[in-house]
C-alpha cells in the first residue's frame, strides 16, 4: 500500500502541471516492497485503476501476493485486483 500512498502524492503534485495527453511515470504497486518498477500511464488511467481501493497498476509479471488476480491492462501494464 505505501506505493499507492506515494503515487497519490506523485499524482497530487502534478496534476495540475500535465498535459491531459502526457504520461506519468507511476510506481509499480506491486507488493514487493523492493521494486523499483514504473508504470508510464496517463493521469485519467491511474485515477481510473486508483478509483477502485484494491485494484492497482503493475508491471506484467509482478504479481506476487497470494490471491491477486490480474483483471485487465493498460497499455503494456496490468491492472490486479487485490483482496481486501
Amino acid at each position: 500500500m505505501r506505493f499507492r500512498e506515494a503515487n497519490e502524492l506523485l499524482h497530487d503534485a502534478v496534476e495540475s502541471e500535465v498535459q491531459e495527453a502526457q504520461a506519468v511515470p507511476f510506481l509499480c504497486e506491486c507488493a514487493d516492497d523492493d521494486c523499483l518498477g514504473t508504470v508510464n500511464v496517463l493521469l485519467s488511467e491511474w485515477e481510473a485503476v486508483a478509483s477502485q481501493h484494491n485494484y492497482f497498476l503493475m508491471e506484467p509479471g509482478h504479481q506476487h501476493s497470494e490471491g491477486e488476480e490480474v483483471v485487465g491492462s493498460v497499455g503494456q501494464y496490468k491492472i490486479a485486483r487485490k483482496p481486501d
